[in-house]
């Protein structure tokens, strides 16, 4: 490795360093546009409408109704934009994902807000309180389309060859490393595959890049960042510690999801009522389907679903495009999502969490397991209702197709968290409306 000077010694300019690597400059810091975000929603959400609403100058003659909306408005938004912040960070954010999301956040926080100044009997402005809620909506939305559509990132990769494998967003600009030296471009970062042998001056550009402040990202830390799967290329051994969930969060969201399916279970018996006859009226045979699955360390386990097939009919294991065997009721059901319902009987028992990799049937696990490497990482927690490769993929069966579900349940393992798992439930609501991936 050449050797690396400090900024502003003699040997630094006259040295090798500037005749055989070219200069990376680092564009621009982006941490302001996280505080133009935050500065400028308060003005808009928050102080703003004082004016429409306030009655006298605020602050100046002790806390009444508009001091309390005041600091109840802002101390909503607050919670609203960390928590949309820290939603925004996982890939795959389109307006409507946002909004799927932003808006129950906001609902959360300022409802609760309003229930607490109720309890406290605390007099304040609910148009404005509310009012104050759908402004944030609108304000998070903005931003996020400006971002997403005018905030260009510049990388420069290296080697050349890696360009034509990453990913095409709109976003971003993949660029020559020599050619981002040669014309003296601003980069974001440096993306390069660290995995292998990178020739003596490769490295002395990455070492004097990092010197000078541009950051140096592994390509599949930039692959799995912005697309949301963990690539299967390149997977060792030495990474499986990583897939490990903390064993406090798991135990803790146990705890909350049995209490929440226990807390819901009137609300939702009378659905499952309703559904089960409606499938036994509609078409002869069981009302359940029940079916041999594969869970968590590759237990088996029985699933249970509502009949959605005429009973009594042969075919494939998995569910073909426009399937005959589907009854009429069954493509809704499919389709709104209802046939899974049941499945909270699964989660009670243990077999299965709401959120997490959607299990396979026996026969068919143990064939992707044999054609498919590192399958059966998937076991290292229980199979989900929902998944993070559910919402971004929808139904898969073939080789190609499971191989792409696996990269997205890997990238889940690795970053499973509270954050995760509220994105991944917000969504599905999006993907139920919308009734995407059902057959």
């Amino acid at each position: 490795m050449r050797k690396a000077y400090p900024a502003g010694s003699d040997a630094a300019d006259d040295g090798p360093r500037s005749k055989d690597v070219p200069a990376i400059r680092s564009a621009p810091q982006r941490f302001i546009e996280t505080w133009l975000d935050a500065v400028g929603g308060f003005l808009f959400c928050v102080v703003l409408p004082i004016p429409v609403y306030a009655t006298a100058e605020p602050f100046s003659a002790g806390i009444g109704a508009t001091e309390q909306t005041i600091l109840s408005t802002a101390f909503a938004y607050a919670v609203v934009w960390y928590c949309g912040r820290r939603l925004d960070a996982f890939p795959r954010v389109t307006l409507q994902g946002n909004l799927g999301y932003v808006a129950p956040v906001a609902a959360i926080a300022y409802s609760t807000i309003a229930v607490a100044l109720l309890l406290m009997r605390s007099d304040y402005s609910r148009v404005q309180l509310f009012g104050s809620g759908v402004l944030a909506v609108l304000w998070m939305a903005f931003v996020a389309q400006l971002r997403a559509r005018y905030l260009t990132r510049n990388y420069a990769v290296l080697p050349s060859s890696l360009t034509a494998e990453m990913p095409a967003l709109h976003t971003c600009r993949w660029l020559d490393f020599e050619q981002v030296g040669r014309e003296n471009v601003r980069v974001d970062a440096i993306v390069t595959d660290l995995s292998t042998d990178l020739d003596e001056t490769q490295v002395a550009a990455l070492t004097n890049a990092a010197i000078g402040g541009v950051p140096v990202l592994d390509r599949r830390y930039v692959m799995e960042t912005m697309t949301g799967l963990t690539p299967l290329s390149g997977l060792t051994p030495n990474e499986f510690g990583a897939l490990l969930p903390s064993r406090q969060y798991l135990v803790v969201r146990r705890a909350i999801e049995l209490a929440l399916t226990i807390l819901t279970l009137p609300l939702l018996l009378p659905v499952l009522g309703v559904v089960a006859l409606v499938v036994r009226s509609t078409s002869p045979g069981p009302i359940l389907f029940v079916q041999q699955r594969v869970g968590r360390r590759g237990r088996v386990f029985r699933m249970v679903k509502f009949r959605t097939m005429h009973h009594g009919v042969d075919g494939p294991s998995f569910t073909t495009q426009s399937d005959p065997r589907v009854t009429k009721v069954g493509h809704f059901l499919r389709r709104s999502r209802l046939d899974e319902l049941p499945q909270l009987f699964n989660v009670l028992r243990g077999d299965m969490s709401w959120v997490g990799p959607r299990p396979e049937a026996f026969a068919l696990d143990q064939q992707y397991v044999r054609d498919i490497p590192h399958f059966a990482l998937r076991g290292i927690v229980r199979p989900g209702v929902t998944g993070w490769a559910q919402i971004n993929q929808g139904y898969a069966h073939k080789a190609h197709e499971m191989r792409s579900k696996l990269e997205y349940d890997i990238y889940y393992l690795k970053h499973c968290s509270l954050w995760l798992d509220l994105v991944i439930v917000l969504r599905t609501f999006a993907v139920v409306i919308g009734g995407t991936g059902a057959r």
